[in-house]
Order: C-alpha cells, then sequence, then structure tokens
C-alpha cells in the first residue's frame, strides 16, 4: 500500500510575485528596524547614563572620608569593570534580538503576502485562460487567503460563462440531431453546426 508525501513547501513556493512580496516585506523590516534602532540606541544610554551617575556619587563619598579612598578606589575600578562587561553584554542582546527581529518580520512579511499574492496568482491564470477562448472551473479560495471577495465574483463569472456554454452545447447537439434524422439535405447547415459545437466543447473543457 503506497502512501502519498506532501510535497514539501521551499522558500520559492512562498514567492509567487517576488516584486509585490518583496517590496511590501522590506518596508516593515526597514520601518521596524529604525523604530527598534531608536528605542534600543535610547535605553542603551538611558542605562549607561545610569551606572554613570552611580558611580560619581560613589566617588563623591570618598571626598566625605580620606581614609576609604584607597579601597574605594579599587572597589570602582571592580565595578567600571562589570558596568564595562554588562554594557559589553546588554549591547549584545540588542544588536542580536534585532537581527533576530528582522529575520522574524522578514519571513512573517513573505508568508503574510503570500496570501495575497497566492490568490492574485490563482486568479491571473483564470482570466488569462478566459481571455485564451477556455471557460476553466474556479474554485473557492484556501482558508486564510485575502482576497475572498474579488475571488468568488471571478467564480461567479466564470460559472455563469460556463453554464451558458454548457447550455448551448446541449442546443447544438440536439439541433444536429434532428437535422440528421430529417432525411433533407442539411450537409452544409451540419458541419457549420458542428464546427461551432467544437469550439464550445473546447471553451468548456478542463484539463
Amino acid at each position: 500500500m503506497s502512501t502519498t508525501k506532501k510535497p514539501k513547501r521551499y522558500l520559492r513556493n512562498f514567492l509567487l510575485d517576488t516584486r509585490f512580496q518583496l517590496k511590501y516585506t522590506l518596508a516593515v523590516v526597514v520601518i521596524s528596524t529604525l523604530i527598534s534602532l531608536v528605542l534600543g540606541t535610547f535605553l542603551y544610554r538611558a542605562q549607561s547614563e545610569a551606572f554613570e551617575t552611580s558611580r560619581e556619587n560613589s566617588q563623591l563619598l570618598t571626598l566625605d572620608d580620606p581614609e576609604l579612598d584607597a579601597e574605594m578606589q579599587a572597589e570602582l575600578a571592580k565595578e567600571d569593570e562589570k558596568i564595562r562587561a554588562h554594557n559589553r553584554k546588554t549591547l549584545f542582546v540588542l544588536v542580536l534580538s534585532l537581527g533576530g527581529l528582522v529575520l522574524a518580520l522578514t519571513f512573517l512579511g513573505i508568508i503574510i503576502t503570500h496570501k495575497i499574492a497566492g490568490p492574485a496568482y490563482a486568479m491571473r491564470l483564470k482570466m488569462s485562460q478566459i481571455a485564451d477562448g477556455k471557460l476553466p472551473i474556479v474554485r473557492p479560495l484556501r482558508k486564510g487567503d485575502e482576497l475572498k471577495a474579488v475571488a468568488e465574483e471571478l467564480r461567479r463569472m466564470a460559472n455563469n460563462l460556463r453554464d451558458r456554454e454548457i447550455k448551448d452545447v446541449e442546443a447544438l447537439t440536439k439541433a444536429i440531431t434532428s437535422l440528421k434524422d430529417d432525411g433533407s439535405d442539411n450537409t452544409k447547415i451540419i458541419a457549420d453546426l458542428e464546427v461551432i459545437l467544437r469550439q464550445k466543447e473546447e471553451r468548456i473543457q478542463t484539463d
């Protein structure tokens, strides 16, 4: 018993309209990056200023008691190193968070725009077939896709046109049968009707 495996979804499957998707994804990423940089810089400077103020206050305390000056200077040196280490760690976390945010927004942007580009791509194919004289079956969009109102109108239009062609095929088939059973010399009329019939059958033929 064979089992069918689901096809793997690669990134190119989500980039159906590369220009459109990357354009709006890039816009979201750039705006989010700028906001994150401004907020991150503000937080980093605020924290550095707070540590610097604390250090200055500690230095002022040593002026009241000279005997503690040497011991306090040693403590301040240790605190300075801790502050620098903490600042480096904070900067690393900010850069890492910003990089993660950019990456997450990029993938999220591609996935979200795919819900627009996917339906637009499918509808464009159907409209191209209709323009070429075909009347394909337009199926409803998947759950979560956008542009459902537009897709539904396209589906209704294609179905109405298809129903008319089917009725024409049925009427032509009956007319041709009647002419053949009539016994009269209707060869030319029958040939012309059969040409029209084949054209209409090709229009409603599905792949």
